[in-house]
């Protein structure tokens, strides 16, 4: 059964159609992400084939966070050229990559000789070091990162690529570690612009923010290859296009059509796996 909410939300999106507010006539975009919440206006989607590609699944004890963590890993039947480490939003876990957004997919489309790696940062830690003592960016790059390496035997050149939290997460990482990387992807990564307008659950404070504000630090992007992509009606799109045009080179992503799910998520897959196929691919 739908609850309260639903109902209030469908009630409401029903006398918006009756009026004869059609979702491609508003230029309101909360009127359109109503629509969207009852199911009246989707984002654009993409399908690829299903690649059948080797996986390693498993679990590691981390330094720094308390549970065990599971992680995955697709191989390429190509010897491997890169890795792409992909990090999961809020309320998810690493499985997002390969279950929602099919990256090992995308890049099978693509004919790139890509690994495709993930692992479980904690559906709401927002990727970086927490008050509860957690720290899931330094699991992911002095732990995760290794761990990958030593199974495929190589250290190939490695981009980041996440979404909402994990778009966050990523532009976090490649801000601490630039020389690490070679590429970030960040899709409808989850920005505030200020201290004030962020939720409890994303920063522990103030003066959290400010240790972890990806804003201050976008000069530390200038050796990568950086993309940001956000749907035009997602509640993130104004503050990624702020940060978006705070970076050292033009973005190569855009805000088209969309709104914060893996619909869209999946659409602008191809073109963010073709950007981090030329910059593992450069010299």
């Amino acid at each position: 059964m739908p609850t309260r909410r639903q109902v209030l939300l469908g009630a409401a999106a029903l006398a918006v159609v009756g009026a004869g507010v059609a979702y491609e006539e508003s230029d309101d975009p909360r009127v359109r992400r109503l629509l969207h919440k009852v199911g009246l206006a989707d984002s654009p989607d993409h399908e690829v084939p299903v690649a059948h590609v080797d996986r390693l699944d498993g679990t590691f004890t981390s330094a720094h966070v308390p549970e065990p963590v599971s992680w995955t890993v697709t191989l390429p039947s190509a010897p491997v050229a890169g890795v792409v480490y992909c990090l999961h939003g809020h309320g998810n876990d690493h499985r997002m990559a390969f279950r929602d957004v099919h990256v090992p997919d995308v890049v099978a489309a693509a004919g790139l000789p890509l690994a495709v790696a993930a692992v479980d940062g904690g559906s709401n830690s927002y990727w970086h070091a927490r008050a509860d003592g957690r720290d899931p960016l330094t699991m992911l790059l002095d732990e995760f990162v290794p761990l990958v390496e030593a199974r495929i035997g190589a250290a190939p050149p490695r981009a980041l690529l996440g979404w909402s939290m994990g778009g966050y997460g990523a532009l976090l990482a490649a801000e601490r570690a630039p020389e690490r990387f070679r590429a970030v992807v960040a899709a409808s990564p989850a920005l505030w612009t200020e201290a004030g307008a962020t939720p409890a659950i994303a920063f522990d404070g103030s003066d959290d923010y400010h240790r972890n504000d990806v804003f201050a630090a976008t000069a530390k992007l200038a050796p990568l290859a950086v993309r940001v992509d956000c749907g035009a009606d997602d509640s993130f799109a104004d503050a990624a296009r702020a940060f978006a045009d705070r970076l050292p080179h033009p973005n190569p992503g855009g805000f088209t059509a969309g709104f914060h799910d893996a619909a869209y998520w999946r659409s602008v897959a191809p073109a963010e796996i073709a950007t981090i196929g030329a910059a593992l691919h450069s010299t």
